[in-house]
């Protein structure tokens, strides 16, 4: 005789036990765990990290672990099925891409004029064809290489006619006076160092390289 069960049990998962308070308490431990490791992280490697760049990475790690769980590879994503009668609700259409002066206003746009040489013939009488003025312009977002050079100043020196003095013209105020390296190369590396979090050894195989 086969047993029926009058009272179906379900199992609940432990996070279902807790109440809504319990479980913002417990992420907002994980999340200043999660802050401290990422802190110590960053310390055994000789970087301090302030409050915005620790927020920048936690919010990209977010960001990862959201589209690995939540992705279209994942499990959890289901595609809705329409039924045979309903075709469902068409697709939005895709967005219109930006140009590169529409996404980036403060970037100096160069121009570059491209003709052909020499002038064309008409395809269908073979007369010479001429300039029309008009053109058909597209854009690109390019890049400027980093360049390396040396500056080599070369300060006058002043002399009397009487043999008595000679006076050199003063060096320009600097960051670090007497420095081999410039101004620009000392902001560079600070930069790249604090904000980027480019460590030194990195930044100068980036620059031998």
């Amino acid at each position: 005789m086969e047993q029926i069960g009058l009272i179906s049990t379900q199992e609940k998962s432990r996070l279902e036990s807790l109440s809504k308070e319990q479980v913002i308490e417990r992420c907002l431990v994980v999340e200043d765990e999660l802050e401290r490791l990422v802190r110590e992280n960053y310390a055994l490697r000789g970087l301090q990290l302030t409050d915005s760049q620790l927020n920048l990475i936690l919010s990209e790690q977010l960001s990862e672990l959201q589209a690995k769980v939540f992705g279209r590879s994942s499990e959890r994503y289901k595609k809705p099925i329409p039924s045979s009668g309903d075709q469902g609700p068409k697709p939005p259409s895709r967005p219109r891409v930006k140009k590169p002066s529409e996404r980036y206003p403060q970037l100096a746009i160069r121009d570059e004029e491209i003709k052909i040489e020499p002038v064309p013939t008409c395809p269908c009488c073979g007369d010479m064809m001429s300039d029309s003025g008009m053109t058909e312009d597209s854009e690109q977002l390019t890049v400027i290489p980093k360049k390396y050079e040396i500056i080599r100043q070369r300060r006058a020196k002043y002399r009397c006619a009487c043999q008595g003095a000679i006076v050199t013209a003063p060096s320009p105020a600097r960051i670090v006076p007497g420095s081999t390296y410039s101004d620009e190369m000392i902001a560079d590396v600070a930069l790249s160092k604090f904000c980027d979090l480019i460590p030194i050894q990195r930044y100068v195989a980036m620059a031998d390289r």
